[in-house]
């Protein structure tokens, strides 16, 4: 499955609202614990940092999703961050941990 839909994000029961959108550049590791599509031709990803956090961010499909569509919910993942054009933190990269 690549992600939820809207309407089995809702039936899942997952609680989303207790997750932010990373503002600091770099690499982390975690958990993708949901994901889901958006309603702007995204997946929008949950995921659970090793140092706590709880980070909230989007792949969209112009880049291919950064590959997160092939990424299984509950796999361990690196994700990278960096700033856009715009100054703005994004998700550049997600790839499985072994």
């Amino acid at each position: 499955m690549g992600a939820y839909s809207q309407m089995q994000y809702m039936e899942s029961g997952f609680d989303g609202s207790v997750y932010e959108y990373n503002d600091e550049p770099g690499v982390f590791t975690g958990t993708l614990v949901c994901k889901r599509y958006g309603r702007r031709v995204n997946i929008i990803a949950y995921i659970d940092f090793d140092d706590g956090r709880k980070v909230v961010c989007s792949a969209y499909s112009s880049k291919n999703y950064l590959g997160l569509k092939d990424i299984e919910m509950g796999s361990r993942v690196k994700v990278s961050f960096a700033p856009n054009t715009n100054g703005k933190v994004q998700l550049t990269a997600i790839e499985l941990v072994e």
